[in-house]
């Protein structure tokens, strides 16, 4: 007597979560040894086993799973990797902590003018379409690479980096007027 199918997905499904349980220190490991002693490892160790997870329910998953997991996991922590190196290189519209912002002094007026920068921000985003704003907060919020935004927006990846471009374009004009002064030089 065979076991029906629900009760066979449940026993799979409870076999994938034991063994990431099992061998969640070595991948965790795996993408320390990566990035480092940074936080995003969970984050990272969570989207793998979403991956894992969603690779077995289409019957994507042959062989074995773990190793299947690591190959997904090391993957996410390059992509990782490759997001932080380019934004540190590009500085992507991004929260900066307050600290930064007002730092040394900050009188009142500089406060006010960065609650209004804030402000005009959020009301650029909002004014975003919502196919423009969807591939904005995935990429920037979410972190998620222009693959990944295609692949959950189910959206050729070309078209996910035109929405994304035609926002940025829309956000630079409408938040023109706010920007910063260049600094001078004092020398």
């Amino acid at each position: 007597m065979t076991a029906d199918p629900p009760a066979h997905a449940a026993a799979a499904a409870l076999d994938l979560v034991r063994l990431f349980q099992e061998h969640r220190p070595g991948l965790a490991g795996a993408v320390r040894g990566l990035l480092g002693g940074h936080a995003e490892t969970q984050e990272i160790l969570q989207e793998a086993f979403l991956r894992v997870w969603r690779a077995r329910e289409r019957g994507a998953l042959t062989g074995d799973p773990i190793g299947y997991a690591f190959v997904v996991t090391l993957n996410l922590a390059r992509d990782h990797r490759r997001r932080r190196a380019s934004s540190a290189a590009d500085v992507p519209l991004q929260e900066v902590p307050e600290m930064a912002l007002g730092a040394h002094g900050s009188s009142p007026t500089a406060g006010l003018e960065r609650s209004e920068a804030v402000a005009a921000a959020r009301a650029a985003i909002e004014r975003l379409a919502d196919d423009e704003k969807d591939v904005f907060f995935l990429r920037v919020s979410a972190g998620l690479t222009f693959d990944r935004v295609a692949e959950t927006l189910d959206i050729p990846i070309g078209t996910a980096k035109t929405r994304m471009r035609a926002a940025l374009a829309r956000l630079r004009t409408r938040l023109a007027p706010h920007a910063p002064a260049p600094l001078g030089r004092d020398s």
